[in-house]
């Protein structure tokens, strides 16, 4: 049976909201917030802990409400036009404790890309939802990228973010010297001194860099990187949407 929460101002709501919008938040309480009844059922199918679900009363049949015995709320109208920042959100919502992560990444699989300032939370779900149907299972991201628990990052990864194994790197640069000694290969994705995607092949471990939307990468990062990689491109064309080139990178370069 669902608990009913009629108000705005309740503190279960409230907590949702802060979590929500505020990254801070989530990591200090290693929880974090997901809309729509797709993401909570298969995060849960995944194992992971929702500790509360909220739904409105249309939103209860897409949710097996004996198997939330105790963590589920049956919320009002207005309550959920609070919790809602999607007109595609179906009226289901839920707060999930956030899965034990190593503290360091795994230095041994094959494939690692890495994410230096992608500002956009839609960027960053794009490029996870990418990731995962690639087969890539591991991101690092620099501290300016958008927090991977956030909602728009969530949904936009179809939940890939959180179920990727990502680390986010204060120092990218000391980062990219412990890839080189664990032996990756470092692959800039840069038109600067580059070679053509395709004609370098990977022999060995390859981290692949994806830079800012609106700067790429910084020099200094570029000079750091072994392996400098362009999209070749015909007629007068001289670039390509940021999305797609990232994608037909991870495409050539998977493993």
């Amino acid at each position: 049976m669902a608990q009913y929460i009629r108000s705005k101002d309740n503190q279960k709501i409230k907590h949702a909201i802060k979590l929500s919008r505020d990254a801070g938040a989530r990591r200090r309480e290693n929880r974090f917030f997901v809309s729509s009844s797709k993401a909570v059922s298969d995060l849960m199918a995944r194992g992971f802990t929702a500790s509360e679900v909220f739904a409105t009363h249309d939103g209860l049949d897409k949710l097996d409400a004996r198997a939330l015995e105790g963590r589920l709320f049956e919320i009002a109208g207005p309550v959920a036009d609070k919790l809602s920042d999607s007109k595609t959100d179906d009226g289901v919502w839920a707060v999930f404790e956030m899965p034990e992560r190593d503290r360091s990444p795994d230095m041994t699989c094959d494939r690692i890309l890495v994410l230096v300032d992608v500002q956009d939370p839609n960027n960053v779900g794009a490029v996870m939802r990418t990731a995962m149907a690639l087969g890539y299972t591991q991101v690092l991201l620099s501290e300016g990228c958008a927090d991977v628990y956030s909602p728009k990052v969530i949904r936009t990864s179809m939940t890939a973010s959180v179920r990727l194994a990502t680390h986010r790197i204060s120092d990218i640069y000391r980062m990219t010297g412990k890839l080189e000694e664990e032996g990756y290969s470092t692959v800039a994705t840069c038109l600067r001194d580059s070679e053509e995607l395709g004609k370098w092949r990977p022999d060995g471990k390859v981290a692949i860099y994806i830079g800012n939307e609106g700067n790429g990468l910084s020099d200094e990062l570029i000079d750091m990187c072994r392996v400098r990689l362009k999209i070749p491109m015909k007629g007068d064309i001289d670039s390509l949407n940021a999305g797609v080139s990232r994608r037909i990178v991870m495409w050539e370069l998977r493993s």
